[in-house]
């Protein structure tokens, strides 16, 4: 009767141990899932960020030129598509150095005393990776005109 009770124990601890060692490779499996989506959801958003910068650009040149902004800027990052569509959103008048409430006392000089204007946009960048992958990122973006040291 005592020599059936070993096979027993035997079966038991080996059962165990496979279903502690399925667990275990099915654990580590998910881990290196959830690691890979990670990795391609950070490398999207980079690209994201990188047609922010690419419509900060735009905006710049366009200024400088003279000419309107491009409002659907298109471009691959990283093997990313990025869609970038950066648009004027409004014009405020910033504040200069000097007193700014006798600036026009004696009807010459201008108000805002040496300040320039602050033109705002709206950027909206979109990346997608894959059918799984997508980042939007909405900024809003200050440039300030008139003024040397910004």
């Amino acid at each position: 009767m005592k020599r059936g009770i070993a096979l027993v124990t035997v079966i038991l601890v080996v059962a165990f141990l496979v279903v502690v060692g399925g667990i275990t490779a099915y654990l580590v499996q998910r881990g290196l899932r959830i690691t890979g989506i990670t990795r391609r959801a950070l490398m999207t958003f980079e690209a994201a960020e990188g047609g922010v910068e690419l419509a900060v650009n735009e905006i710049w040149r366009a200024e400088n030129e003279g000419r309107p902004i491009n409002q659907n800027l298109q471009t691959s990052i990283g093997g990313r598509k990025v869609t970038v569509n950066p648009q004027r959103l409004f014009v405020v008048t910033e504040k200069g150095g000097s007193l700014e409430f006798a600036a026009a006392y004696e009807g010459v000089g201008r108000g805002v005393g040496g300040g320039g204007a602050a033109i705002f946009y709206n950027i909206l960048s979109s990346a997608t990776g894959g059918p799984e992958d997508r980042i939007e990122l909405e900024v809003i973006y200050r440039r300030v005109l008139g003024i040397v040291a910004q």
